[in-house]
């Protein structure tokens, strides 16, 4: 069984923290799913969802590209 995060755009969750958290349970595989579940998503017409999906899995992917750059300062 695939754990689920909902995204709550009027909760105190926020995108960010989010992302980050999908990172740390799943890993790399955080895009796979992301794009996965956009795909179905976008098969429903759901585009709510889509919507949060898709900027889910952006900012997951700017995180994981800032990882791999390293520290800033």
């Amino acid at each position: 069984m695939m754990n689920v995060i909902e995204f709550q755009p009027d909760s105190t969750v926020d995108l960010y923290s989010t992302a980050h958290f999908m990172i740390m349970q799943q890993g790399e595989d955080a895009v796979e799913m992301l794009d996965s579940e956009a795909h179905t998503l976008r098969k429903r017409g759901a585009t709510d969802e889509l919507s949060a999906c898709l900027h889910l899995l952006r900012v997951v992917k700017e995180l994981i590209d800032m990882e791999y750059r390293g520290p800033i300062h």
